[in-house]
């Protein structure tokens, strides 16, 4: 641990609270770390199996074409390290360790900063920089998505209204059109014999907006499962419109001074 000994503050940095904070919130950003500055592959999103499609032997574009490795970088088991952490901080490195099933034991990877520091605000710049540079290495990006932004707007929800008459049209069109349509909007009428057409089109092409559009942005933001299912249920109901608060929503966070916080008390955790 550190020598400096600085008592926790809501209002500024310390060990305590970057620890805590870089080995849960940020923790996809210490793998990305021990990747970029000591060749060790790690899965650019443990948290979230299901949705990565990125191979950890291939998470760098190294200059000389090479995957990095550790003892082995063909054995998919040899390579599959666990308990990735920051151990401890320093004003001059941080030490990450890990553990590796062909050796018993706890292992230490120390980085230097690429910068010196005076202070805990500077170590949290400079991890900050260390963690946007490692994941832009591995075509990844140092934010992870983990929240929803909504459909608030007349439009939007309108949108969403229309798609859900879609589906009651298919299974009861007597209810929809003879009923309902028949009763209060009679011009709707001539949109039933293309009613099933609708349907499937619409499907069909919010489909291929998730498979194309929303699928690399839950890899390259990492998005948790649980997240990412509600988004892709979103862009099922208002197809593009998903997307585009989808990419608000980055920028929204993007903002270093938003994404990152280390003003509360929870690094006693």
């Amino acid at each position: 641990m550190s020598d400096i000994n600085n008592e926790p503050s809501n209002d500024s940095p310390n060990e305590a609270m970057l620890l805590s904070k870089f080995n849960t919130v940020y923790r996809h950003s210490v793998l990305d770390i021990l990747t970029y500055y000591t060749d060790i592959p790690t899965d650019p999103n443990p948290d979230n199996n299901p949705l990565s499609v990125r191979d950890p032997h291939e998470s760098l574009n190294n200059s000389n074409g090479q995957a990095p490795t550790l003892i082995n970088s063909k054995s998919n088991s040899s390579n599959n390290i666990s308990n990735v952490k920051i151990k401890s901080l320093s004003l001059t490195e941080l030490v990450i360790s890990f553990k590796h099933p062909l050796v018993n034991m706890e292992m230490l990877r120390p980085i230097p900063y690429p910068h010196k520091c005076q202070s805990w605000f500077d170590v949290q710049n400079q991890i900050i920089e260390m963690a946007q540079i490692s994941a832009k290495a591995r075509n990844l990006s140092h934010i992870r998505v983990s929240g929803i932004s909504y459909p608030t707007s007349f439009i939007n929800l309108f949108l969403i209204f229309l798609v859900i008459l879609l589906p009651i049209g298919f299974y009861y069109p007597d209810l929809l059109y003879d009923t309902i349509f028949a009763n209060y909007l009679p011009f709707m009428l001539s949109v039933k014999p293309y009613h099933n057409t609708i349907f499937y089109a619409t499907i069909i092409i919010h489909l291929l907006e998730i498979y194309f559009f929303m699928f690399s942005r839950f890899t390259k933001y990492r998005v948790p499962l649980d997240y990412a299912i509600e988004w892709t249920l979103l862009t099922l109901l208002d197809g593009f419109n998903t997307i585009k608060r989808f990419n608000n929503y980055v920028k929204t966070i993007s903002p270093n001074d938003v994404y990152y916080d280390f003003t509360n008390n929870d690094y006693f955790l």
